[in-house]
């Protein structure tokens, strides 16, 4: 008796060890509120949303967001992620985002955004400011 309770409860360690890396168990670090400002939309890379700050990643592109030509943005990231309401030209979004992300297919007649522009996932999306009023800043690199 005592060697069958034994050995279950050596079978359930070792079950749990194999199932569960307790390095990740643990509830992984929550990514920092960030703030920017939609561009516009494009056919190539989705929503162009502005962040703001300095060092906040994203790309330095040329992009026609007001019909009166190109004009240079810094800290640019493209996104498919579907914004509602808050998707219009202007409008100010608190989100996280992480990299990735799915490109519908699409077939787009002009070059209207960088070709080589990365996808990222936001999430957390909404106009109202971040908690707490602290409104921080996340690397890309």
């Amino acid at each position: 008796m005592k060697t069958s309770l034994l050995l279950a409860s050596l079978a359930t360690t070792a079950a749990l060890a194999t199932s569960c890396d307790m390095t990740t168990c643990e509830k992984p670090p929550q990514p920092a509120c960030t703030t920017g400002t939609v561009l516009g939309h494009t056919c190539m890379a989705g929503t162009l949303v502005q962040l703001r700050g300095a060092n906040v990643g994203g790309q330095t592109i040329q992009y026609d967001a007001d019909g009166t030509g190109l004009k240079t943005y810094q800290n640019v990231i493209a996104t498919y992620t579907d914004l509602g309401t808050l998707s219009e030209r202007g409008t100010t979004l608190h989100f996280t985002y992480r990299a990735g992300g799915t490109k519908p297919e699409v077939n787009c007649l002009a070059a209207d955004a960088p070709a080589d522009m990365k996808p990222y996932t936001l999430c957390n999306i909404s106009a109202a400011a971040c908690p707490g009023d602290e409104v921080t800043t996340q690397s890309t690199k």
